[in-house]
């Protein structure tokens, strides 16, 4: 009896023993109170002083808990006074970071970060060693962020637009929503990463501008691997939303093709919202070539008119139709005239629906980056009103 209740009790001291080496715990963890987070990162450009060698200057936004939260229960502080902005130099930009961690008395915690913003200098110069640092950051998350912004990437970091406790929380969100509601390109750093990684379509990131107090979105920046070789316009970018990602875009206003008595065409606007987009693309072999072939289906509601119209009238109402279905069309041949022709990048990524369908034929190219300015690009818009007001057509 006593052997096997020690028995027993040998087996299930063991089984104990080996469940216990399962529950190791956080064996690297770290608390907060040792760690700084880092909201946003900036990255310029700078010469050094010795010589007129270029360094990388990294600029990091650190929230100030004590000062959002207040003390003594009290409400806490916003804008500028909430955070602290700091920056370093280095040869590249892992060397900036740890030169930065050497003048703090916390370890940098990049798990937080939800934006970097790189300048256009360094973009358009070579970002290969930028991406290259943050790939190999574990803590970087693929959702945050990437921002090219034409002027020096720390002005964002010291913008202050005075709508939210921490002033990079007003960029991400403006992000963020506009990608919700289909204004903006939802491009984040994952994304940018698995469109490089790709041989059939190039990579864009969003092109933001700010000031003291204001963020503007202008559009998208373009590349070529590593490398900032162009931009699109609102307009453009649109249109390239459109076609990618079933996106409506921004509104869209028109001189009125009907002339009114009260003014002429020329002082007529007409001012429509795009509700729904249903894009169908064929991509086929044309000779010794391919060619595209995108239609593009858009539902719209008129917001404004600038003058009466009577959209009562069905002949009116084709009219204006026709204005906007021509409007897109322009535009989408002004993104086809800028990326096959004047910037030879493949945003649509033609060249993986070319490979995916057509395989022999793809590999039996020297390169899409050659057969891509090539193809043939056809984009034909429909557009449709669907709501004049609160009237339904």
């Amino acid at each position: 009896m006593r052997r096997l209740r020690a028995k027993r009790f040998s087996s299930g001291l063991l089984v104990v023993l080996l469940f216990s080496t399962l529950l190791t715990g956080c064996w690297d963890s770290h608390e907060l109170e040792e760690r700084t987070s880092v909201v946003a990162l900036a990255v310029d450009k700078v010469k050094s002083e010795n010589s007129a060698q270029q360094l990388i200057k990294v600029t990091v936004q650190i929230p100030i808990p004590i000062k959002i939260a207040g003390s003594g229960g009290g409400a806490g502080e916003g804008g500028r006074t909430a955070v602290r902005v700091m920056s370093s130099t280095g040869l590249s930009m892992a060397d900036a970071l740890r030169r930065l961690q050497q003048r703090l008395n916390q370890e940098l915690f990049y798990g937080h970060t939800r934006v970097i913003a790189v300048s256009e200098e360094v973009a358009r110069d070579n970002m290969a060693g930028i991406i290259d640092a943050l790939r190999r950051t574990p803590q970087m998350r693929r959702l945050l962020w990437l921002l090219i912004t034409p002027d020096e990437a720390v002005n964002m970091l010291h913008t202050d637009p005075k709508l939210e406790q921490i002033p990079i929380v007003y960029v991400m969100d403006l992000i963020q929503n506009g990608a919700k509601q289909g204004r903006i390109p939802d491009i984040t750093l994952g994304h940018w990463f698995i469109e490089r990684s790709s041989t059939g379509v190039e990579p864009s990131a969003n092109l933001i501008r700010g000031n003291d107090e204001e963020i503007k979105w202008e559009g998208l920046a373009l590349f070529h691997g590593d490398q900032m070789i162009g931009k699109l316009s609102e307009n453009q970018s649109w249109v390239l939303m459109n076609i990618k990602q079933d996106q409506v875009g921004g509104t869209i206003t028109i001189p009125s093709p009907i002339p009114t008595p009260q003014a002429g065409a020329s002082h007529c606007y007409i001012t429509v919202r795009p509700k729904k987009v249903h894009t169908k693309t064929k991509v086929m072999p044309d000779g010794d070539t391919f060619r595209m072939q995108s239609k593009v289906k858009m539902e719209v509601d008129v917001t404004e008119t600038m003058c009466d119209i009577d959209y009562t009238d069905e002949k009116s109402f084709r009219i204006i139709e026709s204005a906007l279905t021509k409007e897109m069309n322009n535009r989408a041949k002004e993104l086809i005239a800028d990326v096959q022709g004047k910037y030879k990048v493949d945003v649509f990524g033609l060249g993986d629906k070319v490979r995916g369908h057509y395989l022999d034929r793809y590999e039996a190219l020297n390169s899409w980056e050659d057969e891509f300015p090539k193809t043939k690009l056809e984009i034909n818009y429909e557009v449709l009103i669907r709501r004049v007001g609160m009237k339904m057509h």
